[in-house]
């Protein structure tokens, strides 16, 4: 649901100094600009290059904006954050010869209960249509020029609900590989210290919490994976590329879906990147947890916390539920 929308825009070539064409009102919300907003936030959330970061110490135009608007959000705030930010995007831009402008599409909007505060850059491309007067017998081959929403050019969304409660990875941005990256990633004063940790671990909890009916199909036997057989195969896939972990892959590689762990892990509150290397000793954990204090060492997988077998008790306990160990330790 949109509750905000303005769209300035830059026209620059490669090589030129950059125009402004700035609005000088919000849009009206209809239909229209709700399917715009929706489009502009699917295909963000499917962009594999997305990072999930927070603002560096140093605060520019960009984020004293955002802040300012997530203190209280009317529309004045609203409109001289953008007017503010596009102002600063000039200035950065005069400096990039190969860089070229688009439609700066700022939006706050609401997506699956959650306060988002966008800026959506895209352009315009040429596509060929048919056409066919009434008064004619015959189509006609035509060009016209649309906006092209399903490739972003580059995009930044704030998790404003995260911001407000100093939770961490509120900045979500698209980084790409190209000269555009530095400008941008300046322009939205993003701080790109690594995350490699913190996506391992939300794999990690990502996996644990798929329900049973949600394990993959295996192709080779047509049967659904059992948990411990899913997590040793995944992290022996993992292991395969270098341990970079690519979410979008490993969807379409075992879900047929490059979608589904995107949206499994929305449903469940995580922030995750789209790709990143994986960190070795925490990827072990798909495969079995290993804790140890002096001479004692426990190894135990997450099937044997499903099913009870290991877990935590009162006060500094650990219990292991089994008559085998029970009987063995006897034994001794």
């Amino acid at each position: 649901m949109t509750n905000k929308i303005i769209i300035h825009l830059i026209d620059k070539e490669q090589g030129t100094d950059p125009i402004l064409i700035p609005s000088t009102n919000l849009i009206p919300i209809n239909e229209n600009v709700n399917n715009l907003t929706e489009r502009l936030n699917d295909s963000f959330r499917k962009d594999e290059k997305v990072l999930r970061t927070e603002f560096q110490e140093n605060s520019l135009a960009f984020q004293n904006g955002v802040r300012n608007f997530s203190l209280n959000d009317t529309d004045q705030l609203f409109l001289d954050f953008s007017n503010d930010s596009i102002n600063r995007m000039i200035d950065l831009l005069s400096g990039v010869n190969l860089a070229t402008g688009g439609y700066f599409v700022y939006i706050h909007y609401l997506y699956r209960a959650t306060n988002y505060l966008g800026v959506f850059v895209v352009r315009d491309i040429e596509q060929i249509i048919f056409d066919k007067a009434e008064d004619s017998d015959n189509f006609t081959v035509d060009t016209t020029t649309v906006i092209n929403t399903d490739k972003l050019a580059m995009a930044v969304r704030i998790d404003l609900d995260r911001l407000t409660n100093n939770q961490p990875r509120y900045l979500h941005f698209t980084k790409k590989q190209t000269h555009q990256s530095r400008y941008f990633i300046d322009w939205i004063e993003a701080e790109l210290a690594d995350k490699s940790s913190d996506d391992t671990l939300a794999l990690i909890h990502l996996i644990n919490n798929l329900n049973d009916d949600e394990f993959p199909i295996n192709q080779e036997t047509n049967q659904r994976y059992e948990s411990e057989d899913f997590r040793r195969h995944l992290l022996n896939h993992i292991n395969s590329s270098g341990k970079i972990v690519r979410i979008k892959e490993l969807s379409n590689t075992y879900w047929q879906n490059e979608d589904f762990l995107i949206d499994k892990a929305e449903e469940l509150g995580l922030d995750i990147n789209g790709e990143f290397q994986g960190v070795d000793k925490i990827l072990k954990r798909l495969n079995a947890y290993e804790i140890k204090s002096g001479k004692v060492k426990l190894i135990f997988s997450q099937k044997d916390i499903d099913d009870g077998i290991v877990f935590k008790g009162d006060n500094n306990q650990i219990i292991i539920n089994s008559e085998e160990l029970s009987n063995a330790f006897d034994d001794l």
